[in-house]
């Protein structure tokens, strides 16, 4: 839309308007935040006309509705021969008088999809019935109910988490008054994706046209068809069939932000032939922000079984001990409290999430994590941990493959790749484990082990270890967990190479202790995680070559594994 049509409309809805705080939110709406960019909205319009034809509208047999039209922006490049056939609806008056300026030759009107004839729609089995009252106009109910019509409904539905229209797109709210389409979804069992408005709308319009020829042009975020939490939509509400459709950057949105970008996808199903999501092929087009075609994307619909967060072992967790909200911060007021750890505990492992989105909620503590989504390390499962942390880890997660879902193996895991796999994930960036001494916790003191050292103790031994009083911790020690596990493997090259660099750095930092203020990192024991040493080093800026060379051997053991998660099928092709 053009700009000098916006500032006059807002000229005279200022002057209209006497509300200021609905004037605002007008206006923030208006200025184009949370809707479609017309130029992805143009490029629709063409993926609409390869799969119903080119000038669908000149036959007369195709009504177009967009219940959530907002200003317009999906049908500001419809052909003007189009709008006599199209119908327009939203929810706030001053969408509707705009829409009125813009589009005179379509049918208007204000509408809350969620809660409008909702009884209506959902009790009437044989059609509509017109001695009913509607708010439906009488012109849309005659052809909703002429079964020649066929139907394109072009929409980009709110994506909030709520209950209630009129939420904007991305955001949630809390304590708001139910929608009489969520109730209808109670009746039917579909439980927390009730809570989402786009969930809402799909509800709807699948009984609105059910055994209608009808075509669903969806703008929205492509969680509906590989996300946990859409599980029971995708079996009870979404089986259309899939025709064609293209993705491209949420960054492409004013008013979203860059740093966390996800794809968003324009899809055309169809609605009168139904089918499961998993038993289809759903390949899109990748459009860049010039809406170029720049590659394609198979979108896989995975059963949530063969999701990888079900295949690691969670241990039962009983014993108290005190958690931590990151690698040396102890949480001592949260109200959810999470300290318990399982027996046999060797560190904390937090994982929530199965996707690419929930990466940065990957990393390794050596008490309870706070957070939702941890378990417990065990001699049981820690190659299964070491595994999953470097199938999260190790891949760069993009906007493309924000929604992707990490998936269990295909095939029994080579040795050698388990391996490689703990050598890197016990010296990357994201394991947080640590060593303490007399942690004070709910009147009771604790001593925090680094069960995840990796080197021996006689080894140790033989280094220039120039604090005293931490040498002296070494005399009563055995071997960690993991030292014990390095000795016994049979290690790859690389993961050789990676150990003897990392090695080159334990013994620049015990040679280097007494210029460290190892009391700022909470180090007073031999074993103090790689995270402790990292940060005592950096903080006097020392060991730049020596991490220079071991960031090189570690890249390198990444660059090994990151094929074979492909090869395993952890992350889909």
């Amino acid at each position: 839309m053009a700009p000098t049509e916006i500032n006059k409309f807002f000229n005279n809805l200022q002057k209209a308007k006497k509300d200021d705080k609905k004037y605002l939110l007008t206006k923030k709406r208006y200025d184009g935040e949370f809707f479609t960019p017309t130029k992805f909205a143009n490029k629709a319009l063409d993926y609409i006309e390869r799969t119903v034809g080119n000038d669908w509208y000149k036959t007369g047999e195709y009504r177009l509705w967009d219940m959530a039209a907002g200003t317009g922006n999906l049908e500001y490049h419809l052909p003007q021969d189009a709008l006599q056939y199209s119908y327009l609806s939203t929810l706030y008056i001053e969408d509707k008088e705009y829409l009125d300026t813009l589009f005179p030759d379509a049918t208007i009107f204000q509408y809350d999809y969620l809660n409008d004839d909702v009884a209506n729609v959902f009790t009437d089995i044989n059609g509509f019935q017109f001695e009913k009252t509607w708010k439906l106009p009488e012109k849309l109910r005659n052809d909703l109910n002429n079964p020649k019509l066929k139907w394109i409904i072009l929409i980009n539905p709110p994506f909030a988490t709520a209950q209630t229209a009129g939420t904007e797109m991305g955001t949630s709210k809390e304590g708001v008054a139910d929608t009489k389409v969520r109730k209808e979804m109670h009746k039917n069992d579909l439980g927390e994706v009730s809570r989402e408005l786009f969930s809402q709308f799909l509800f709807r319009i699948k009984k609105e046209f059910a055994n209608k020829t009808a075509h669903l042009a969806l703008f929205s975020k492509i969680k509906y068809i590989n996300a946990n939490n859409d599980f029971k939509l995708r079996e009870k509400v979404f089986d259309f069939s899939f025709e064609r459709g293209f993705v491209f950057s949420s960054a492409n949105f004013a008013g979203t932000s860059k740093s966390s970008q996800f794809p968003v996808g324009f899809l055309i199903w169809d609605l009168l032939n139904l089918k499961k999501l998993d038993k289809q092929k759903i390949q899109v087009d990748i459009f860049n922000e010039n809406v170029e075609k720049v590659g394609v994307k198979k979108l896989t619909v995975d059963d949530k079984k063969n999701h990888l967060s079900k295949w690691i072992k969670r241990p039962a967790a009983k014993i108290k001990f005190p958690p931590f909200s990151s690698g040396i911060s102890i949480k001592t007021n949260n109200l959810d409290t999470r300290n318990r750890i399982s027996e046999g505990f060797l560190a904390s492992f937090m994982c929530a999430g199965n996707n690419f989105q929930c990466q940065n909620q990957t990393c390794f503590l050596s008490g309870p994590s706070v957070s939702a989504g941890a378990l417990s390390i065990t001699a049981n499962n820690f190659e299964q941990a070491m595994v999953v942390h470097a199938v999260r880890r190790i891949p760069k997660a993009t906007w493309l493959n924000d929604r992707d879902q990490f998936l269990q193996p295909n095939k029994a895991l080579a040795q050698d790749f388990i391996n490689d796999c703990v050598v890197w994930s016990l010296f990357a960036n994201s394991n947080n484990t640590v060593a303490m001494k007399n942690v004070l916790y709910e009147k009771e003191t604790y001593q925090i082990k680094n069960h995840f050292f990796p080197f021996a103790v006689n080894e140790v031994k033989k280094w220039n270890i120039t604090d005293s009083d931490i040498a002296i911790t070494l005399a009563t020690a055995n071997d960690s967990f993991v030292a014990n596990y390095l000795q016994t493997s049979k290690l790859s090259a690389e993961a050789k190479q990676v150990l003897e660099t990392a090695k080159s750095i334990y013994q620049f930092y015990f040679a280097n202790l007494n210029q460290l203020r190892t009391n700022k990192f909470k180090v007073e024991t031999y074993d103090a995680g790689f995270y402790q040493i990292k940060n005592c080093l950096k903080d006097v800026d020392l060991h730049k070559k020596e991490l220079l060379d071991f960031n090189i051997t570690l890249n390198k053991l990444r660059d090994k594994i990151l094929p074979q998660l492909y090869a395993y099928n952890f992350i889909s092709a």
